[in-house]
């Protein structure tokens, strides 16, 4: 994810974003928000200096993007190769073997994205006061 976004309120050092109309964010709940105007929390580890009404550009961290492709792509095809290997029966109980595992890989990807909170994004840059 990578979108601008307004700065609404900061509390405590809990920052408070508002994302600006984008269609940048494909694969990010955060796209939703995007649309129906919905705030959320982020994070400032360069410690930039920010106020209530900037601009800032918000992106999601290497290592989150990195867990995030491994975790939604490969688990699931691994868990298919698990239902190959550890399964014992013929090519066609194998095959089932292939689509059950893949599918129940894929369920666990689609409950810790939609049920666990989300990993907080980041401020990368303010773009203007």
């Amino acid at each position: 994810m990578r979108d601008r976004a307004q700065v609404i309120s900061i509390k405590d050092g809990d920052i408070k974003i508002m994302p600006l109309i984008s269609d940048v964010c494909i694969n990010c709940d955060k796209a939703i928000c995007a649309k129906r105007g919905k705030s959320f929390s982020v994070s400032n580890p360069k410690k930039l200096p920010v106020k209530c009404g900037d601009i800032v550009k918000v992106s999601s961290s290497l290592p989150h993007q990195i867990l995030q492709a491994l975790f939604a792509l490969v688990f699931p095809v691994l868990c298919g190769v698990a239902g190959y290997i550890y399964f014992p029966g013929g090519e066609g109980a194998k095959a089932a073997a292939v689509t059950v595992c893949f599918a129940l890989g894929a369920l666990v990807v689609f409950v810790v994205t939609h049920f666990l909170p989300p990993l907080k994004s980041i401020i990368a840059d303010v773009l203007s006061a």
